[in-house]
C-alpha cells in the first residue's frame, strides 16, 4: 500500500472493506452516512442531537484536502461508505484530535479499529505521535476500540466524558494487539475456504480428465460432508451429483465456489457465485498469468471483483484445497492422490510441488491437516494461511513453499508468532536468500529454512508428533559401524554434539562392523538403542542395516516399543535394506528414513528450532532520542517527487540528520587530528540498510569485507550479536548500538529506503562519525507501514 492511496483490509468477521482518503466526490456518500445514522449513534459522536446545519458543516470538514493539519479516511464496502475517521492537528504540536463514525448496522465488525489503525499510520508520517479525543462514558464500543488499538491507552474521566489519549507509535503491546486482530480477521475470512458447509463446482464437464469433473469426483471420493453442486453448460449430472446450468439455479446458498471454466468466463462465474452467497473461491483455471499490461489489468479486475463481494480468492492456477478434518473432509481439487489425516499444514504456489507432497505423504504415512495450492496467489497468500494455522489445533507443523511477498514484514511477524507455538518450515520459491540473510531470518522468526523439497518433507516427518529436543546432544546406536560413522560425521558438520559416553555409538556385538554385527537380532539392536537412550542424550538415532535373515520387521517393532517408553525423547531410525517395511513405527509413529544423512539433517533442524524456542521471547526495543520523523517524511517525499534510485548527497545528509546520525562527508582527518577510521585489524567498519524480497528491510554491520545482517526493527539482542562480528575495542559498544538502532528505526519506518551504505565509520572522543554515505529511494509499493493491516494490492 502506498501512503497516498487506499487499501483493502479484513474486518473482524472476515469481510473486506477498502480504507482510503476522502475525496470531494464522497460528499453525497458522507451526507448519507450521517443522515442515516440513528439518533443514539449521532449522540455518541456529537454528544447531542446535531442539527442539519451541523451535519452539513461536518461533511464539509471531512471533505477538506489532506494536509499535515487534517486527515480523513473512509471505509467502503461494496461501494457504500460504512465508516469515517478524521484527525485535526492541535496547533503545531505532534497531537491531533480524532473522531470516528460507523454506520449503525456495521457496528461490532472492527471497522472503527481498522480506520484508527490506518489513521494512526498516516499521522505517523506527518510527525504526529498522539491522537486525543473525547468519548462519552457510555460509549463502551469506542472505548473498547481505543483500547484495542493501544492497550496502554490513557484515559481521564470528567463529568461523564472520558478524555482518551492514544500513542501512535510502534511499541510492543500495540503490535501484539494488532497481530491478534489480524489473526482473528484472517481466520474468519478463510472459514468458507477451508471449512465450507456447501460447494459448487462451475465448469464441471463430462469428459474424462476434465478438471471440473475430476474435482467433483474428488469431493465425492473423499466424502465431503456437505452438499456438492455441479454447474455446466447442459445442466446434466456429474456422476451422482445433479447438474445445473446456472449458479442461480442452485437449491441453496454455497460457501465455496470452485471455478474450472475457460479464462474469459471466470469473472462472470465469480459474480454469479457472489449472487449465490459464496464467500470464497478457488480458481483452478490456468492461463491467467500471462505477461503484459492487458493480462495484469484482467488479474487486477478479478481481485477487485472478488473483494467487492467479500470473497477470498485462491489462484488462479490452483490445483485445489484440502482439509482432512472428519467434520469437513474437503478435497476440492484434481490432484491424483488425497492426503491421509494428520497434523502437517502445507501451502505452496506450485501444483507440481503439491502433488509431490501428497505422494510423499501417502508413501511415508505422513498425515496432513490442510493443504492449499495458491497458484498465482492474487489474493490469499502465505501470510493468510500462517495466520489461520496459528489457532488451528489440527495443525502442529507448518510447511511453506514461499515466494517473495508484497509485504515481507507482515509475513515475518506472522511466522514468528506462529513459530513460538509450532514449527514452521520454509522452502523458498524464487530467489533463495543469501546464507547470512537466511540466518538472520531464522534468528528473528524461528523458521526452519531448507534448500530442497526432500529436506522439507524429511524434517516435517520428524517434527510431526515429536517433542522438541532439550539440547544438541545426539546418541547413535546401530548394527553397522560404517553407518554410524557416516551419521557421526554428518552430525558434527551440522553442529550437533555426539554423546561422549562410551558405547553409545556402537555395533551391538563386540566383533564390530563385520558379518556378526549385521546379523544381530532385534533384541540386541534394541538393547544397544536402550543403552544409548539412557545416557541423557537429547536425541536418539538408530541405524539399522537389514539383511535377508535379519528379521528386520521385528527390529522395527522393538524400536517402536522403545520410543513409546520414552515419550520425551526425539527418536529417528535410518534403515538400509528396509524396502516394503513400515515408514513409521510405534504408537508415536517414529519416522524411518532411508539414509543416515536424511535423519541427521532433520534432527539438526529440530535441535536448532528447539534452541530458538528456549531463547527469551521478549527483547528490549529502545528508541534513540532526537529523531525528527516529520523532517524525515518531508525529506523523502520531496526526494521521491524529484527522482527515484540514487539520491544526491544533500538528500542523504538531511535524512541522516533527521535520524541524528552524525555525517560529515569527506576526509575525517580534519577533526582536530583526533578521529581515525575504524580499521582495527584488517578492515574498515561499515553499516547500512538493504532490502531482501523475502526477509524485508535489514540493517547490516560490516568489517573487513564481511557483514552481519539483522531484520529491522532491531532489539538489544540483535545489536549485541552484530557487535560480535567486529573485533573487541573497535568502537564503544554504546555508540555502536546507538548507530544500529537508529538505522533500524529508519529501515522500519521508511520502506522507501531500499539501500543505504555508510562507510567508512570513524571514531573519536565525541563518538562515531559517518564519513561516506550512498542512499537509494523508491516508492514503498505494497509494503507500507509496519503496523498496518491490509490485503495485497491487486494493482
Amino acid at each position: 500500500m502506498t501512503t497516498g492511496g487506499g487499501s483493502d483490509a479484513l474486518t473482524a468477521d472476515g469481510g473486506v472493506v477498502t480504507i482510503r482518503p476522502v475525496v470531494p466526490a464522497d460528499r453525497p456518500g458522507l451526507a448519507a452516512l450521517h443522515g442515516q445514522a440513528s439518533a443514539a449513534n449521532l449522540r455518541l459522536r456529537f454528544f447531542t442531537q446535531p442539527s442539519a446545519a451541523t451535519l452539513a458543516a461536518e461533511v464539509d470538514r471531512l471533505c477538506r484536502p489532506e494536509s499535515e493539519q487534517h486527515l480523513c479516511l473512509l471505509a467502503v464496502e461494496n461501494g457504500e461508505p460504512v465508516g469515517v475517521a478524521s484527525a485535526e492537528r492541535i496547533g503545531t504540536r505532534p497531537r491531533a484530535e480524532f473522531a470516528v463514525l460507523i454506520a449503525d448496522r456495521h457496528h461490532h465488525r472492527g471497522i472503527g479499529t481498522l480506520l484508527l489503525e490506518h489513521l494512526a499510520a498516516r499521522a505517523r508520517h506527518y510527525g504526529i505521535t498522539e491522537l486525543v479525543g473525547e468519548v462519552l462514558a457510555g460509549n463502551t464500543g469506542m472505548l473498547r476500540v481505543a483500547h484495542d488499538l493501544d492497550p496502554q491507552t490513557r484515559t481521564r474521566t470528567r463529568q461523564g466524558v472520558v478524555d482518551v489519549t492514544l500513542q501512535v507509535g510502534d511499541d510492543g503491546p500495540a503490535q501484539t494487539s494488532m497481530e491478534l486482530r489480524d489473526r482473528t480477521a484472517e481466520r474468519a475470512s478463510l472459514r468458507a475456504l477451508l471449512t465450507p458447509s456447501s460447494i459448487a463446482v462451475t465448469g464441471a464437464g463430462h469428459r474424462p480428465g476434465d478438471i471440473g469433473r475430476e474435482t467433483v469426483k474428488s469431493l465425492l471420493d473423499h466424502g465431503f460432508t456437505g452438499p456438492v453442486y455441479a454447474v455446466n453448460r447442459t445442466g446434466e449430472p456429474v456422476g451422482r451429483v445433479p447438474g445445473r446450468r446456472h449458479l442461480r439455479d442452485l437449491p441453496g446458498p454455497v460457501d465455496l465456489l470452485v471455478v474450472a471454466v475457460p479464462p474469459g468466463e471466470v469473472p462472470t462465474a465469480l459474480a454469479d457465485g457472489a449472487g449465490s452467497g459464496a464467500r470464497a473461491a478457488v480458481i483452478l483455471t490456468p492461463g491467467l498469468d500471462g505477461p503484459g499490461p492487458a493480462a495484469h489489468r484482467r488479474r487486477t479486475a478479478l481481485v477487485r471483483l472478488a473483494r467487492s463481494h467479500g470473497i477470498r480468492l485462491v489462484g488462479p492456477g490452483s490445483i485445489g484445497v484440502y482439509n482432512s478434518d472428519p467434520a469437513t473432509r474437503l478435497a476440492a481439487g484434481f490432484a491424483p492422490v488425497t492426503p491421509p489425516r494428520g497434523d502437517l499444514g502445507v501451502a505452496t504456489r506450485s501444483g507440481a510441488v503439491a502433488i509431490a507432497v501428497l505422494e510423499h505423504a501417502r508413501r511415508t504415512g505422513t498425515g496432513l491437516s490442510t493443504l492449499v495450492t495458491l497458484g498465482n496467489a492474487l489474493d490469499v497468500n502465505e501470510h493468510d494461511l500462517v495466520a489461520y494455522w496459528h489457532e488451528d489445533p489440527a495443525t502442529r507443523v507448518v510447511a511453506l513453499q514461499a515466494a517473495p511477498s508484497g509485504n515481507p514484514r507482515a509475513l515475518v511477524r506472522a511466522v514468528r508468532a506462529l513459530a513460538l507455538r509450532k514449527p514452521v518450515l520454509m522452502l523458498p520459491a524464487g530467489p533463495v536468500p543469501a546464507p547470512d540473510v537466511a540466518e538472520a531470518l531464522s534468528a528473528r522468526t524461528g523458521m526452519i529454512i531448507v534448500s530442497s523439497l526432500g529436506e522439507l518433507l524429511d524434517t516435517a516427518r520428524l517434527l510431526a508428533g515429536q517433542p522438541p529436543p532439550a539440547g544438541p546432544r545426539l546418541a547413535l546406536a546401530g548394527n553397522d559401524r560404517g553407518m554410524t560413522e557416516l551419521a557421526a560425521r554428518t552430525a558434527t558438520r551440522l553442529g550437533l554434539r555426539l554423546d561422549a559416553v562410551p558405547g553409545t555409538t556402537r555395533s551391538p556385538r563386540p566383533d564390530g562392523p563385520g558379518g556378526a554385527g549385521l546379523l544381530a537380532h532385534a533384541g540386541e539392536i534394541a538393547a544397544a538403542a536402550e543403552d544409548a537412550a539412557s545416557t541423557g542424550a537429547d536425541m536418539l538415532l538408530v541405524l539399522v542395516a537389514g539383511t535377508r535373515g535379519g528379521r528386520t520387521a521385528e527390529t522395527l517393532t522393538a524400536l517402536g516399543c522403545l520410543a513409546d517408553r520414552r515419550p520425551g525423547l526425539p527418536v529417528a531410525v535410518a534403515m538400509a535394506g528396509g524396502a516394503g517395511l513400515p515408514n513409521r513405527i510405534g504408537r508415536r509413529r517414529i519416522p524411518v528414513f532411508e539414509t543416515p544423512e536424511q535423519a541427521v539433517r532433520a534432527l539438526a533442524h529440530a535441535a536448532g528450532y528447539a534452541a530458538w524456542r528456549r531463547e527469551p521471547v521478549e527483547a528490549t526495543r529502545s528508541t534513540p532520542a532526537g529523531i525528527d520523523r516529520e523532517m524525515a517524511h518531508a525529506v523523502i517525499g520531496k526526494a521521491l517527487a524529484d527522482r527515484t534510485g540514487p539520491q544526491p548527497d544533500e538528500t542523504t545528509a538531511r535524512l541522516l540528520r533527521a535520524y541524528a546520525i552524525p555525517f560529515r562527508p569527506g576526509d575525517p582527518s580534519g577533526a582536530a587530528g583526533t578521529r581515525a577510521p575504524l580499521n582495527h585489524g584488517t578492515g574498515t567498519l561499515t553499516a547500512g540498510i538493504t532490502h531482501d524480497p523475502v526477509a524485508g528491510p535489514l540493517v547490516t554491520l560490516g568489517h573487513g569485507g564481511s557483514r552481519v545482517p539483522r531484520l529491522a526493527p532491531l532489539t538489544d539482542r540483535d545489536t549485541a550479536r552484530m557487535r560480535q562480528a567486529v573485533p573487541a575495542g573497535t568502537a564503544a559498544p554504546a555508540a555502536l548500538d546507538d548507530l544500529l538502532l537508529r538505522l533500524g528505526r529508519l529501515a522500519e519506518e521508511h520502506p522507501e529506503v531500499t539501500a543505504l551504505d555508510l562507510g567508512p565509520v570513524t571514531t573519536g572522543p565525541d563518538g562515531l562519525l559517518v564519513t561516506g554515505a550512498a542512499l537509494h529511494l523508491a516508492p514503498p509499493g505494497a509494503e507500507g507501514d509496519p503496523l498496518l493491516r491490509h490485503l495485497p494490492d491487486p494493482g
